[in-house]
This record gives structure tokens, C-alpha cells and sequence, in this order.
């Protein structure tokens, strides 16, 4: 291992970006993680006030979920930023779909139900389509994935105080919560500084249109430098082997899904060559 960790810092910083996600190398036109997300709700099933506009997550060591203090920052240091499409299902209340994760807009995310992006069509071909169609986009959405360790001061449901550190997370974001997350992370590309090395501190700031409320990440780098070190290598090869598991997950159902299209295909073919082929006709 302390060897594998001299081979991550003999990397340039150019290279770690690219290996992480930070640097794309281009321009756009999950395993089990306790996940961030920002609290909506006023009140738990257990009839417990809730704080919305706070971060939550299920914290792995008290077994509940906790809830961040109002306006004190969360500290969020990055290691891996990717990005997965995913179609949800509203009638049966899961993903339908799910493309391989990602870290790279020029790849192309091969997705479980054997096509790509779950479908999902982006940049100029969105005009062909009609309203129907687009509607039905909605539903397929590209996620960005950070992977990190949090640490925040926070209570239980219940009000009762307590904190969390370093604890490995996913941290999914999409929507309005898709850009601030990528702008932070371009700016410390722009400093020439890895991600890794740094904290991102996280508040929310209310929005709110007619009678929708919703929250939107307001990040502010941390500029204290954070060393990397033989346990951080540790947290990123198990962020790493989770994507790993995740994208064959993806690809197997990928390749299945291709071959019954095939099979479907010469089956077709055998029922419309009988049908055509009239000495088959004339002797059934």
C-alpha cells in the first residue's frame, strides 16, 4: 500500500484529475454509500420536527439518520466526480434503467436495457423530437456522482446532538444541484489544485416558484490544503472497486439485452421468411 500511495504522488496533477473526474479531458455540447442530499421534509414518519433546507445522511455507526445544523457548514472533501443516467419509474417507485458510471462526456454510457443514456437523447437531436417524446424525457435524468468523505456537527431526529467525521459518502446531485457542484470543481482545476486535497463547505440557499420550495447547494471552497494520505488511497480504491461492481452490473445487463434483441431479431426474420415463401404456404 505505501508503495501504491509513492505511485499516486509521483502522478502529475493533470493525470490525478483525469483518473478522478475532475478533468473530463472534454467539453459537453453506485454501491452501498450512506448519500448526501438536503432535507425537504418538515417532519419525520415518527412525527419528529425536521429542519428542511439542512443536509441529511444515514450515519452507518449510530444506525439513523442525521440531520446538519442550520446555517453551520457541512465539510465535504471530494475524491471522485463521475456522472450516471438514470430513468425512474414512477408506477413501481425504482430506476428502470441505469446507465454505467461515468467520467468522461466523450464516452459513451452503455446503459442496463441495452441501449445508451437510458434513452435519454441531449444536444441538437432534442429538436427532432415531438412533445410527447419529450415528456417522456423527464423521467431519464444524468446524475452526477461525487464520492468523498463528510464531516459535519449534526442531531438525530430527535434533537439529540452529535457529529460525524470522515465517513465515505455519495453525494448525488442533479437538477439546479448539478452545476454549483461541477463550478466548484472547475475552480479548483483552475488553481491547479486537486480536488482531493481540499473541502468544500455546504450550506443551501431557499428557491421558491409559486407553491414549489425546493434548496440549492451554495458551496464554498475551503482553501486550507488537506495531505493525502495512505488511508485516503484505502477510501479511494473502495469508491473505485464500488463503480467497478456497479458498471459490470450495467454491462452485463447490457450484453443480455443485446442478445435477446438479436435472438428477437432472427426469430422475426424466420416467422417473415415462412410467411413469404409460398411452397411453405401451399403445403401447410
Amino acid at each position: 500500500m505505501t508503495n501504491e500511495l509513492q505511485a499516486f504522488e509521483s502522478l502529475s496533477k493533470e493525470e490525478i484529475m483525469k483518473m478522478t473526474g475532475q478533468d473530463d479531458d472534454s467539453q459537453m455540447g453506485s454501491g452501498i454509500l450512506p448519500r448526501l442530499s438536503i432535507n425537504k421534509l418538515a417532519e419525520d414518519d415518527d412525527g419528529n420536527a425536521l429542519r428542511p433546507g439542512v443536509y441529511t445522511i444515514y450515519d452507518p455507526e449510530s444506525e439513523k439518520k442525521v440531520y446538519s445544523l442550520k446555517d453551520k457548514p457541512v465539510n465535504f472533501r471530494p475524491f471522485i466526480n463521475a456522472y450516471q443516467y438514470m430513468q425512474y419509474d414512477a408506477e413501481n417507485n425504482n430506476y428502470s434503467c441505469t446507465s454505467v458510471i461515468f467520467k468522461s462526456w466523450k464516452d459513451d454510457p452503455i446503459d442496463s436495457k441495452g441501449g445508451v443514456r437510458c434513452g435519454k437523447v441531449i444536444g441538437k437531436d432534442k429538436n427532432q423530437l415531438s412533445k410527447a417524446e419529450l415528456d417522456n424525457q423527464r423521467d431519464t435524468k444524468c446524475y452526477r456522482l461525487v464520492y468523498g468523505l463528510l464531516s459535519m456537527d449534526c442531531t438525530t431526529a430527535d434533537g439529540q446532538p452529535t457529529s460525524i467525521e470522515d465517513v465515505p459518502i455519495l453525494w448525488r446531485v442533479t437538477g439546479t444541484n448539478f452545476k454549483p457542484v461541477g463550478e466548484s470543481l472547475k475552480s479548483l482545476k483552475s488553481r491547479g489544485n486537486l480536488m482531493q486535497n481540499h473541502f468544500l463547505n455546504l450550506t443551501s440557499n431557499r428557491r421558491k416558484s409559486g407553491d414549489t420550495v425546493w434548496y440549492v447547494s451554495k458551496i464554498v471552497i475551503d482553501n486550507k490544503t488537506v495531505k493525502f494520505t495512505k488511508k485516503d488511497l484505502e477510501t479511494m480504491d473502495l469508491f473505485t472497486d464500488l463503480i467497478t461492481d456497479e458498471n459490470k452490473r450495467v454491462s452485463d445487463a447490457y450484453h443480455k439485452a443485446n442478445d435477446k434483441k438479436e435472438t428477437d431479431k432472427i426469430t422475426e426474420k424466420v416467422i417473415n421468411d415462412l410467411e413469404d415463401d409460398p411452397a411453405t404456404i401451399l403445403a401447410s
